[in-house]
């Protein structure tokens, strides 16, 4: 019986395997690879704690049982106990200290607890330990990336695609980080890689990378698609074993929930805590749960008081947030992360709410079954484009961001002369992270430059630890233009980096990923945008807040229209003046920076989403009239 359930186990048969299980340890209850063994099947159907319990007994019968001390550390790191999870890890590795499991999972443990140094000396000793491994590699690049060793991180990234070519996560990490750093060599070459991986149905290829890359909206719902899948497979037998169903009843107020990672500082709780604040309270419940860090920030504070509830489940398994979010009946969830890092996609994929929303956190289809719709506005995702996203589309009028309306104003800025900028030269802005900088956008930059007599091009240096400096000088060069040309701007606290903002003349927005967060926060600086949007959600935000601001001339509709329009702005002062008269004209003239109206607009969608879920009907997408007009 033990045998035949370590064959079942292995096969995937998890359900048939603990009941082959259960029969063996019945006849013979001290062995100890039964419960083992039972361990691993629990796991498999996401039943942490029978699991721990069974890895447990194991131990008890059999102390120094590796096998079962690895698995134990993994299931209580995996239940969000890693301080726990480090005793049986380190005891494992006492008994056995050459096992390069549970080095990794060691690294693992520290890395939740924040113990970045001590991650990354745990996957270092994997990778001595076992060279071949390209897991190890990723593991410790991933590490070095948190800690900011880019470079360090990138070479890593290499040594594993060259001991997998078909490792995903070794693909997209040495993808992102040659666009971090500037390392454009062999840049065609990986963004190849990734292209072909999407097709061959790779796993590990992170669908945020594949935004900042030349695909088709197609492309990317495909390779979103792949990402989902995989992880909609991974939970199905927890999902199975949950079972959460949703009754259709009538309700007083809608209960309403808002998920992310990032209620701290970060553009997520700065943009959209207005909105949180803004509900209707006598038709609406509003949550929020977060399974992030907390930094103790007043955005932070000011998040949490928004709403009428607030859990942090940081740390929290998937199972059991997915549990509390259905035992608090949420009726609509709102995805504020999509595919970017530490998103909850596995709560969602256990479908704890009825209905379950895409909003805002990531310009893109989740590209699975458990998100029904996405809410967007008609330029970021124009009617044809409908068929590029695997969930129902909401429009909104007028516009799909919400900002504050209350948000920071920038602080008293420093003189350009201070901040190494010419007195009298054009600034050109190019504040967009390193990665969104392709060398073809770069091509544009330098060719404005060389026609516009004494400008310069201010970019941040994200981080002035690496090289990404020092690769765009030598990148400025190939192109025959003097690396003072460039000057690098640190990150700074919001009010002091909006500051930086009104230094600028023109803010030179990239493609195929355009500035979103950073092109709003230019505009709110009195900044001008000049944007060329592409197909693809991501490269059409910024168009789309220009186009709600009513600043159309400054949507490119090709390279040679952007270039031409950014020459003629660079030369020409007095337009760029009038620009700026126009642009704080539109800003307390449009909606594009009214919280109330969009929450209203938003609210409008959320009744319609419920009616038709207790209607019985699947989703399906509309639009929402401006709030002048009747909506049925």
């Amino acid at each position: 019986m033990c045998n035949l359930g370590l064959v079942l186990t292995a096969r995937g048969d998890h359900a048939d395997a603990e009941a082959a299980l259960r029969r063996a340890i019945a006849i013979d209850p001290g062995m100890a690879a039964a419960h083992g063994t039972l361990g691993n099947a629990l796991l498999g159907v996401g039943d942490l704690r029978g699991a721990i319990a069974a890895y447990r007994k194991a131990l008890q019968i059999e102390p120094r049982f590796v096998e079962a001390m690895v698995n134990l550390a993994n299931a209580l790191l995996l239940s969000g106990r890693p301080d726990v999870a480090a005793t049986p890890c380190r005891q494992a590795l006492e008994v056995a200290g050459g096992l390069t499991e549970a080095h990794i999972l060691m690294g693992n443990i520290h890395a939740s607890l924040g113990e970045e140094a001590l991650a990354t000396a745990s996957f270092h000793r994997a990778c001595e330990l076992a060279p071949d491994n390209a897991d190890a590699w990723c593991s410790l690049a991933a590490s070095l990336e948190s800690e900011r060793r880019w470079d360090d991180a990138l070479a890593c990234f290499d040594r594993a695609w060259a001991l997998q070519p078909d490792s995903g996560p070794a693909i997209s990490g040495g993808l992102l980080l040659r666009k971090s750093l500037f390392r454009w060599d062999d840049l065609d070459s990986w963004s190849a890689r990734f292209a072909d991986g999407v097709k061959k149905g790779l796993e590990g290829l992170t669908p945020f990378i594949y935004l900042a890359e030349p695909s088709s909206a197609r492309e990317q719902l495909e390779c979103a698609r792949l990402w989902s899948s995989h992880i909609e497979n991974r939970t199905a037998p927890l999902r199975t074993r949950l079972n959460l169903s949703h009754r259709r009843q009538e309700k007083e107020r809608i209960t309403v929930a808002y998920f992310s990672y990032d209620f701290r500082r970060h553009p997520t709780a700065y943009t959209k805590v207005g909105l949180f604040e803004n509900h209707d309270r006598a038709r609406f419940n509003i949550l929020g749960y977060c399974n992030g860090p907390d930094d103790g920030s007043d955005i932070r504070h000011r998040v949490i008081n928004s709403f009428d509830g607030f859990q942090d489940v940081a740390g929290w398994p998937p199972g059991e947030v997915a549990k509390r979010i259905h035992a608090d009946g949420v009726d609509i969830l709102v995805d504020l992360k999509g595919h970017t890092r530490e998103a909850p996609t596995e709560v969602f994929a256990l479908r704890p709410a009825p209905v379950q929303v895409n909003y805002k956190g990531y310009p893109g289809t989740i590209g699975g079954g458990f998100t029904d719709y996405i809410v967007v506005d008609e330029f970021v995702i124009p009617p044809e484009q409908r068929d590029s996203c695997s969930e129902e589309v909401i429009y909104l009028p007028e516009t799909y961001w919400v900002d504050d309306s209350r948000r920071a104003s920038p602080a008293a800025p420093p003189t350009r002369e201070e901040l190494g900028l010419p007195p009298d030269g054009t600034v050109f802005c190019g504040f967009n992270n390193s990665y969104k900088i392709r060398p073809e956008v770069f091509d544009d930059w330098t060719a404005i430059l060389r026609e516009v007599p004494g400008s310069v091009l201010w970019i941040q240096n994200s981080n002035p630890g690496s090289s990404l400096a020092d690769n765009l000088k030598a990148q400025a060069v190939e192109r025959g233009l003097a690396p003072g040309r460039l000057v690098f701007a640190p990150r700074l606290p919001l009010r002091q980096y909006l500051a930086l903002l009104t230094v600028a003349d023109l803010f030179l927005d990239t493609r195929p990923y355009n500035g979103h967060t950073t092109a709003s926060d230019a505009l709110w600086a009195g900044l001008p945008v000049l944007t060329l949007p592409g197909e693809t959600f991501a490269s059409r935000v910024a168009g789309s807040l220009l186009h709600t601001l009513g600043l159309t001339d400054l949507i490119a509709r090709s390279r040679d229209e952007y270039r031409a329009v950014a020459v003629r702005l660079g030369r020409d002062a007095a337009e760029r003046r009038s620009l700026r008269e126009r642009l704080e004209i539109a800003k307390g003239s449009t909606p594009l920076y009214d919280t109330a109206r969009l929450t209203r607009h938003m609210e409008r969608a959320y009744e319609k989403m419920f009616r038709t879920f207790l209607s019985g009907r699947p989703p399906r997408g509309f639009r929402v009239p401006p709030l002048e007009e009747p909506f049925p």
